[in-house]
């Protein structure tokens, strides 16, 4: 039913998790459209040095699009216009978002059957805009910061994003509490949970010893892993504080991070602070299709995170047959449901952390069975059951 539908897609960035599952529904779709947020200034973070232009950078064009592999049906258009993260002014962001993607549909002349927006606000405000313009039905996805941090700015804030929920045909979110958190927030409509997943051609099993060979990583050391922005939702600060207590019983561990942000400076600081220098190393960004090699050179990922929806890097390390060394947060807890697939704690607990840390060193993790389970969560089962709620929509 879907072969000869147009789905227009309304996010804030095209790689990950938009990326990966856009990719797969393509073979079910006649065309997709997706339409891309992006800020102009976050072009000046590649050139200026200093840090609110740095930590920029990751929404411009360079970092949040990637057209690594996209199939010839899928087009990907950025929506350029000027916002700022203050809170105030952000909430303007919705209004601006939605004329110019209606100007960009008017401009390129794209039809379309259906639209699938991510993140309630400023995608899902421009969808519910777009929606009742072009009178076609609307998916939104509540990710996470759109879920616990924006609502919290102000009641203004609160009663957007609840109107952009309650105007959509169907919303969808990524675990069991944030569909808790948004009928709390008096959401009327009917709420899905799927998790995010990972694409196994991208995510896999590879020996540790050809992955360390092959990125030039010691072969004798314990070597876990991290990807994540270096602000403050991800709690780096406390992971670098249970590393120190982790090297004192294990001088030979190594963390390997990727990422930036605008706590680049002040993270380095830290581990220069507490002697660490020579146990965590700051890779900068990697794209994304070569992330599989880390994680098979590593023992096993550690998140630190403090707030969460349902975390991508999560899925992608059980489908390399990683164990998941976190924090008790968003939809952790629903999918890492027993010692055999990784091991949690608290957020900000360093003690515990430091703990599970060189617990999950001296245990012998069972790959197969982390890979068996991990096969619940390819984004080819979880598209599948996203279609059938695209077809309902467009009967």
């Amino acid at each position: 039913m879907l072969k000869d539908k147009n789905l227009l897609v309304l996010s804030h960035t095209y790689n990950s998790f938009i990326k990966d599952p856009v990719e797969i529904l393509a073979n079910k779709f006649n065309k997709i459209y997706v339409l891309v947020r992006h800020q102009p200034l976050a072009e000046l973070g590649n050139i200026i040095p200093l840090p609110f232009f740095k930590n920029r950078a990751k929404y411009s064009k360079r970092y949040s699009i990637d057209l690594t592999g996209k199939p010839d049906n899928v087009e990907v258009i950025p929506v350029s216009f000027f916002y700022l993260p203050n809170k105030n002014i952000y909430l303007n962001a919705g209004p601006r978002h939605a004329r110019k993607v209606i100007k960009t549909i008017e401009e390129e002349d794209i039809e379309f059957d259906l639209i699938h927006a991510h993140f309630a606000w400023s995608a899902g405000y421009a969808g519910v805009k777009v929606s009742e313009k072009y009178q076609k039905p609307l998916v939104v996805t509540g990710h996470g910061y759109d879920l616990y941090k924006l609502p919290l700015r102000s009641e203004r804030f609160k009663e957007a994003i609840k109107d952009v929920f309650n105007k959509a045909d169907q919303i969808l979110t990524v675990s069991d509490k944030n569909k808790e958190h948004i009928l709390n927030m008096g959401v009327k409509n009917d709420v899905k949970v799927f998790p995010n997943g990972y694409t196994k051609d991208l995510f896999y099993y590879k020996e540790k010893e050809e992955c360390r060979k092959k990125l030039g990583l010691p072969l004798d050391r314990d070597i876990i892993f991290t990807i994540g922005h270096l602000e403050v939702q991800k709690g780096y600060e406390y992971l670098v504080k249970a590393l120190k207590i982790v090297k004192e019983k294990n001088p030979n561990i190594l963390c390997l991070h990727i990422g930036a942000g605008s706590l680049e400076g002040e993270i380095k600081e830290l581990v220069k602070e507490l002697d660490l220098e020579s146990n965590i190393k700051f890779l900068g960004r990697k794209p994304h299709n070569t992330l599989v090699d880390y994680f098979g050179a590593s023992d096993f990922f550690v998140s630190s995170s403090l707030i969460e929806g349902n975390p991508t890097v999560m899925f992608e390390a059980l489908g390399c047959g990683k164990p998941f060394i976190g924090t008790k947060v968003g939809g952790v807890p629903e999918i890492i449901k027993s010692d055999e697939y990784g091991l949690l704690c608290e957020a900000k607990d360093v003690k515990c952390l430091a703990d599970n840390i060189l617990k999950a060193l001296d245990k012998d993790w069972d790959k197969d069975k982390i890979l068996e389970y991990s096969r619940n969560f390819t984004w080819s089962n979880i598209t599948g059951e996203i279609s059938e709620i695209y077809e309902k929509l467009l009967k």
